[in-house]
């Protein structure tokens, strides 16, 4: 395949990409232009018939079937609490946290109790945004930092299934490869953080924040990489589900 196919083929995540960003459009009205995008390029480009897009879309619904179900959840449990009056006890309760230091409240909102909720199955995206934006945050960054701020330990705990098909491609064990993974957590997490801070407040905040946020990365790139060697979580089955669940 030619590089200008390949280009062609990614060339669907760089459009919805554009749009989000540069374009500021919601986020049902990318999707169905990036699914448009990406259906005329599928038949125009690469002479895919429609039966089989079609097809592929119903798949892809099915697919995303289980994280819609999540996200309507989570908006559903943010309107009751809105409308029961719980959100503003919530949102009070936030502003205590670490009163006066903007760099701290970062971190600790997005990255630890982000963190927290994905781990009980809810979603940071559908329900800091709202808690930010009464914080005093722009639209821009109430959503960008839940967006980022738990990614680093969750897409590691997702990375089962590239643990368990690395080890059996390389013959090594699932606990060899999950320490080769974890490695990059505390580089990982750490500039996440950073990352944070300067859309909050560009480098002015990044350098004020520059000892937390290396702090945080290293806490929880290292509890990573000790999880991954302690054998505590043992689930039932093979060694392989525990390994590449942390």
């Amino acid at each position: 395949m030619s590089l200008g196919m390949v280009l062609l083929a990614i060339s669907p995540i760089v459009v919805i990409f554009l749009i989000l960003v540069v374009f500021r459009r919601p986020a049902d009205i990318t999707g169905l232009l990036g699914w448009v995008f990406t259906a005329l390029l599928a038949w125009l480009v690469f002479r895919t018939g429609w039966p089989v897009i079609l097809r592929a879309s119903l798949s892809g619904i099915i697919a995303s079937l289980p994280i819609a179900l999540v996200v309507a959840t989570s908006i559903l449990q943010m309107t009751l609490m809105q409308k029961t009056g719980a959100l503003q006890r919530i949102i009070v309760t936030l502003k205590t946290v670490a009163r006066g230091n903007q760099v701290i409240q970062i971190l600790i909102i997005n990255v630890g109790v982000g963190t927290l909720l994905t781990a009980l199955g809810a979603v940071p995206v559908s329900i800091l945004p709202p808690i930010m934006l009464a914080l005093g945050y722009s639209a821009f960054a109430a959503i960008a930092l839940p967006a980022i701020g738990y990614d680093s330990l969750c897409t590691y705990a997702l990375l089962g299934t590239p643990v368990v098909v690395f080890a059996q491609f390389t013959g090594q064990t699932p606990e060899a490869v999950g320490s080769y993974f974890a490695r990059f957590m505390p580089v990982v997490t750490s500039l996440i953080a950073l990352g944070m801070l300067y859309i909050v407040g560009k480098w002015k905040l990044v350098l004020r924040g520059l000892i937390p946020a290396i702090i945080t990365g290293l806490v929880a790139g290292f509890i990573a990489i000790g999880m991954n060697r302690s054998g505590w979580l043992r689930l039932p089955g093979s060694p392989a589900v525990r390994a590449s669940h942390w």
